[in-house]
């Protein structure tokens, strides 16, 4: 609030203030998906709270290393400098997003949850249905290959 640069306070630029707002909605986001994984896993149990538990583990080290970077920006060479701790918070933060698993392996763990979710009736009615499809029966046969649901299809896809 009191660093000057270029005759003015910097935290009256308006760029600043966008950096300063984009970072608190990012935060405020992950803390509202913190707080939905954590309802799901009292009321439904750890394995309904799997989905939302992958968002936080990609999601949250993330918008961490971004505000971070933010601030880095916004130091400047001093936000690199050894009197600054923002470096040390940029390794650090980078190393987390991938101690718990690479980002990839919480992406997949979202998308194999969603795709093979029973879609809601909006859903339906939005992506509507192509009678071609319907009236021949085609693809009837391909529904559980990009996730298979017991052991032995898995050996088989594996195999492929």
């Amino acid at each position: 609030q009191n660093r000057h640069a270029f005759g003015s306070v910097v935290s009256r630029k308006d760029t600043i203030r966008q950096i300063v707002a984009n970072a608190r909605i990012e935060i405020t986001k992950c803390r509202q998906l913190t707080y939905l994984a954590a309802v799901m896993a009292d009321e439904k149990g750890f394995k309904a709270a799997r989905k939302y538990i992958a968002m936080i583990k990609y999601a949250v080290p993330k918008m961490a290393l971004d505000v971070v970077d933010e601030a880095i920006q916004v130091h400047g060479a001093h936000g690199v400098s050894q009197d600054s701790r923002l470096s040390d918070l940029y390794t650090s933060l980078r190393t987390l997003r991938v101690a718990d698993g690479p980002d990839i392996v919480h992406l997949n763990t979202i998308a194999k949850i969603e795709i093979n979710r029973t879609p809601s009736p909006l859903a339906i009615a939005v992506s509507g249905v192509n009678e071609n499809i319907k009236k021949y029966g085609k693809f009837e046969h391909v529904k559980n290959i990009a996730f298979p649901s017991d052991k032995s299809d898995k050996k088989q896809t594996a195999r492929l």
